[in-house]
């Protein structure tokens, strides 16, 4: 028996029609638009990170819009302050130092302006609500209102605050174009009167963790889901105690770390993150002036 080749399948007459080198031409392109890709990745990362430091550690005012309903996410910036058009900055109660940059990155201090004012600056650090207890007991004359102009900072102690701030009875207040953002609407909220300046920006986000600990962060995951998730709850039961609406915080909870919602007037309102007597009953028909 004579044994001869089977002839070539379909497949292999394909292949043998295939020039030579287009193969590795091929592999050479698809590896080098593979290294293209992973280039241009990085770029973007490199270029995402390096907007998100210049965010983060920017100490100059920003200069931004005022929102508008359906234009309301800004920026969240740490260690300055948001600018309006046509606006200034803040004038605080007994306190003539700069009002952005380091003032907003430094530990949350208070300063007693007379009149029953304390004003309190910077940022809401662990061991703030200490801070604050012991300017209120060091007070030679009684504290009726806190001014806050401060870029937020640890919810635990935000929460602390405010709940420190409802048991002395105390109002709060915002000033204008004022600057209360992240965890400072919490503290805002413990106010039995809650007033906000004209171009005050109060605005918040995302709670998120910043100290996740050891070498592998991944493996306490869900502990930090656990812990936002009760920390989340505590924010809610806060802004129930103290008359929010706790709706405001499904709009924080929809929001990016790096990013504020910021409330307009009339969600101040409707929400009640500040209380009517910020705005006042409506002037009776008599007393309108007459055309």
């Amino acid at each position: 028996m004579i044994e001869s080749d089977a002839s070539p399948g379909r497949f292999e007459r394909l292949w043998r029609r295939v020039p030579d080198g287009t193969v590795l031409r091929a592999t050479f392109y698809t590896l080098l638009a593979m290294a293209i890709g992973v280039v241009a990745l990085d770029y973007r990362d490199m270029a995402l990170a390096s907007a998100d430091t210049a965010r983060s550690s920017r100490t100059e005012p920003v200069p931004l819009e005022r929102p508008v309903p359906g234009d309301q996410i800004r920026p969240y910036l740490p260690k300055t302050i948001p600018v309006g058009p046509d606006r200034g900055e803040p004038r605080l109660p007994g306190y003539d130092g700069p009002v952005d940059g380091e003032a907003m990155a430094a530990p949350m201090r208070f300063v007693e302006a007379g009149g029953g004012i304390l004003t309190a600056i910077g940022r809401i650090d662990r061991g703030s609500v200490e801070a604050l207890r012991t300017a209120l007991d060091r007070s030679e004359r009684p504290i009726a209102a806190l001014v806050i102009h401060s870029p937020g900072g640890s919810v635990s102690d935000a929460v602390a605050m405010a709940r420190l701030v409802r048991e002395r009875g105390l109002d709060t207040r915002v000033p204008a174009d004022g600057y209360c953002a992240s965890a400072c609407p919490l503290l805002f909220s413990g106010g039995r009167e809650r007033r906000a300046g004209a171009g005050a920006w109060i605005g918040v986000h995302q709670v998120y963790a910043t100290d996740a600990p050891g070498p592998a962060p991944m493996r306490d995951r869900d502990r930090s889901i656990s812990e936002i998730q009760a920390t989340t709850a505590e924010c809610q039961e806060l802004l129930l105690d103290m008359g929010v609406d706790p709706a405001v915080w499904i709009k924080a909870m929809r929001t990016a770390p790096e990013d504020l919602y910021v409330l307009t007037e009339a969600e101040l309102k409707e929400l009640k993150v500040v209380t009517p007597e910020r705005f006042g009953p409506p002037m009776p028909e008599a007393l309108k002036p007459q055309a």
